[in-house]
């Protein structure tokens, strides 16, 4: 086999795979505003967000490749409110863009536009992530969540929730902030963070078996 059909092969191979078609990309960012008895506190995180769409190109992809769909590649904002608290706003439930910013619009026409767009809008609360925190942070089964409108109820009198806002950035991809707190989180990726591989009604810890460490980071050590 020559090199150009190794190459056409593989190329081909990724196509059925991963979907060939057009792509757009883009840096979107979340910062989290949250009133603390000592002052208000900032936590922000970045995320790369792809958006692939096959149309036309069906017979070359793989069904469960074909379509319109997302690949989001960071971790969750994680934000220290008190000495050794945490409020995480998770990849789980997180907004794209293009539906932030474009809410009328189809994604796939809009999301070329996003790439060169520098801008922030404030989230409504119906656009806000999964929000949770730890009773002990060496604890995976002790999440809870926390409810946008009483951070009181988590972390006591004093705490509120200031904003959630999105922008579109050309920053980095955070990287590392929340195994920096989570030091367990590369156990995780293939269990729920009650212990259990299956997700199950009967789970004595249904919130804890509802997530795994992709809600918090994508990437596994």
């Amino acid at each position: 086999m020559t090199l150009i059909s190794r190459a056409f092969g593989l190329a081909f191979a990724t196509c059925l795979l991963a979907g060939c078609g057009n792509s757009n990309t883009w840096h979107q960012k979340l910062i989290v505003t949250v009133e603390t008895p000592d002052g208000v506190k900032t936590g922000s995180s970045v995320v790369l967000v792809a958006l692939h769409d096959t149309t036309g190109n069906e017979w070359m992809t793989l069904p469960e490749a074909r379509g319109a769909r997302y690949e989001l590649t960071g971790e969750a904002v994680v934000l220290e409110v008190a000495p050794g608290r945490y409020l995480f706003a998770l990849l789980k439930g997180l907004p794209y863009a293009t539906n932030v910013f474009f809410s009328d619009e189809p994604p796939v026409e809009t999301a070329p536009a996003l790439a060169d767009m520098r801008a922030s809008r404030e989230l409504s609360p119906k656009q806000y992530p999964l929000l949770v925190t730890f009773a002990d942070n060496d604890n995976p089964a002790s999440v809870a969540r926390v409810d946008p409108t009483d951070l009181a109820a988590s972390f006591g009198p004093g705490y509120a929730l200031t904003s959630i806002k999105m922008a579109i950035t050309d920053e980095t991809v955070t990287k590392g902030r929340v195994e920096a707190v989570l030091g367990w989180l590369g156990e995780y990726y293939d269990k729920h963070l009650d212990g259990n591989r299956l997700a199950t009604v009967n789970a004595e810890n249904r919130f804890a078996n509802s997530l795994a460490s992709g809600a918090f980071d994508t990437e596994k050590n």
